[in-house]
């Protein structure tokens, strides 16, 4: 047994971590790709790297040695080769699409698009690759003229004729598209509108692979992500719920029928939040992700009479969205794992069944990315919580005791809100909640209602009611907390971002239980929010109102309504660039908080959009929250 060396997860030894991405599994199932991410020496910004993993060995090892980023890599059908994406000529440049053997050798491009390629996915057949692209040219910054965004068109690529051919019309944007099984067919989630916030009125459609218009199958109120064919091309199955973040989402699993457009809701009565969703070759059966409670599971769907057959009820995958690279015939599939005191990597997954026996999965971890944080620092394991809340309702969430705490005394709470209000905190690694730990701080992630794990029901719960029975949720997990014994309830902080954000500040002008908060790109207007925001269709879902018909429940909704009431010392972060949350938010709030003589600083970070990138700005942004902890708890 080797000694330990650190006490405690640092910011020196966070910035020396490998993050590993989603993996992709070959079509044989023998080797998988994927992509890790690690800071440079110099360079501010994590750079991505591919990587090969024998499936059997157990062995991972960097496939290519770019001077930029490279990501977004796909198989060939027949996994010879290997398609990616690279800003090769420089991080100024825009992506493009590059191809290389599995065998080895130098990269060659595919093609060029003057505006740069996402969402690449190889067709069945190996005939082609389609890929995303936005449509005109960037809009200049002097002057700003603030008009229609650019549309995301879908467009396919020959291997041997190098020329993009568009698939849609223009006048579409295409959010998320899956190739049928026949390489002839592709479905689209899209909508007509090119803004982000289109993306809340989007539909799902199929057009020929050759191009051609869109066949509009749906008429959906909600949104849809995860689309999956069935076997037959017959039918298409998806995820569809009510959500805050355009890309992201967990709901119920329907299945459209292409013949006449008849929509059926294969798990009406499911208790867990599915993900994602892939159809079995059989035809009847679909294996599905989801979030429960604080972890993930995966199933097996019964789409004929909805059973469902639980494979894994506790495993953890990749953040609050867990899904599987698979192969063709169900069987096999990589994804990426981690516990609260250890960090992700890629494991693989086989399913196993006899003849009427039910099914197993067992599971071989196929990286080590991080070996010697593993063996050398102490980490702090977490503790699943569950108590009851406003309505009878049942709530759960992540404690994270301190490593160390003062002699006799109870440890200092911070209490860390999850944003969205769509999303999930889950017992994964959290490398955040380990540095408030090493600081002796214990931290509490609580799934308020609104979040993924427990349905539908329970997600759509918040909407009309932000700051409601969802920051009760929250008081009461605290109570909870101080009851038990767990922490010092004279000395409770709160924070988070973006919804986290938005409940921080709600949470200090409506009580004054917390005596210290951090607002992280956070709503304090909801109708200057509205004004200003890239995804203005968002507000109207949560708050359940029109701004104009209503604007007093916008003021009802909104921290600066009672900013007068704040005396908690209140520290605001938010990136200058931010088009989801504008920084106009942050500034609003600080001066009210300034003007009546509250403790607050604002910390405003150049180049960020709504979150930080950056490693300095990383690094000032966790030194300067524990400091403000530390001051004020």
């Amino acid at each position: 047994m080797s000694l330990l060396q650190t006490d405690g997860m640092t910011l020196d030894l966070l910035f020396e971590m490998r993050v590993v991405g989603n993996g992709v599994i070959a079509p044989d199932g023998k080797q998988a790709v994927f992509v890790v991410w690690e800071h440079i020496p110099g360079e501010q910004k994590r750079r991505g790297r591919i990587w090969l993993a024998d499936i059997a060995s157990g062995e991972a090892r960097p496939f290519t040695s770019g001077k930029h980023s490279e990501y977004s890599p796909c198989w060939s059908p027949d996994g010879k080769q290997l398609a990616f994406l690279t800003t090769a000529d420089g991080e100024k440049e825009k992506p493009q699409i590059y191809l290389i053997s599995v065998e080895g050798g130098t990269a060659r491009q595919l093609c060029k698009m003057p505006n740069g390629v996402s969402n690449l996915s190889w067709a069945p057949d190996g005939s082609r690759l389609a890929f995303l692209c936005l449509e005109g040219e960037e809009p200049k910054v002097d002057p700003k003229v603030i008009t229609q965004g650019r549309h995301r068109r879908l467009w396919t690529v020959r291997l041997e004729h190098h020329i993009p051919e568009p698939v849609i019309p223009a006048g579409f944007s295409v959010w998320e598209y899956t190739w049928s099984p026949d390489s002839k067919s592709i479905a689209l989630y899209y909508a007509a509108g090119a803004d982000e916030t289109d993306w809340y009125r989007g539909q799902i459609g199929v057009v020929a692979a050759e191009g051609g218009a869109i066949r509009q199958i749906t008429h959906l109120t909600w949104q849809a992500r995860a689309l999956a064919w069935s076997p037959d091309s017959k039918q298409i199955a998806y995820v569809s719920g009510r959500w805050s973040d355009p890309g992201r989402g967990s709901g119920d699993i329907f299945a459209v029928s292409l013949a006449d457009g008849q929509i059926r809701n294969l798990t009406p009565s499911i208790i867990s939040s599915p993900t994602w969703c892939y159809w079995l070759p059989d035809g009847a059966h679909l294996l599905y992700t989801a979030c429960k409670d604080v972890t993930h599971q995966i199933g097996m769907l019964d789409s004929r009479d909805g059973t469902i057959t639980l494979l894994d009820e506790d495993f953890v995958m990749l953040w609050d969205q867990p899904s599987l690279s698979i192969t063709q015939d169900g069987q096999r599939f990589v994804t990426t794992h981690s516990t609260s005191i250890r960090p992700p990597d890629l494991w693989y997954g086989e399913i196993t069944s006899e003849q009427g026996s039910v099914p197993s999965l067992q599971w071989r971890k196929v990286s080590r990315l991080n070996p010697i944080i593993e063996e050398t620092v102490r980490f702090s394991a977490t503790e699943r919580i569950h108590y009851e809340s406003v309505d009878g309702w049942c709530i759960d969430g992540i404690f994270q005791p301190p490593l160390v705490s003062e002699s006799g005394k109870l440890p200092p709470l911070y209490v860390d809100v999850h944003g969205g209000p769509s999303g999930a905190e889950c017992d994964y690694w959290d490398s955040s909640s380990q540095m408030m730990a090493a600081h002796g701080f214990a931290v509490f992630r609580p799934n308020m209602r609104g979040s993924w794990g427990h349905g539908t029901a329970f997600a759509d719960a918040v909407l009309g009611d932000m700051g409601g029975k969802d920051f009760q949720d929250i008081l009461n997990g605290i109570e909870y907390l101080v009851q038990q014994g767990k922490v010092d309830g004279e000395r409770v902080g709160i924070g988070g971002w973006s919804n986290g954000g938005f409940l921080s500040a709600w949470a200090v002008t409506q009580t004054r239980r917390f005596k210290a908060a951090m607002m992280g790109a956070g709503i304090s207007d909801w109708l200057n929010m509205h004004a200003q925001t890239n995804i203005a269709d968002a507000d109207i879902l949560l708050l359940g109102a029109d701004p104009l018909e209503h604007p007093e429940v916008y003021h009802k909704h909104s921290p600066i309504t009672y900013a007068s009431r704040v005396v908690t010392p209140t520290l605001i972060l938010h990136g200058e660039d931010d088009p989801a949350v504008p920084v106009a938010q942050a500034y609003a709030f600080y001066r009210a908080l300034r003007e009546r003589n509250v403790p607050v600083e604002l910390v405003v970070y150049p180049r960020e959009g709504h979150g930080v990138g950056e490693r300095d700005h990383f690094r000032d942004v966790m030194e300067r929250l524990l400091g403000w902890l530390e001051r004020y708890l």
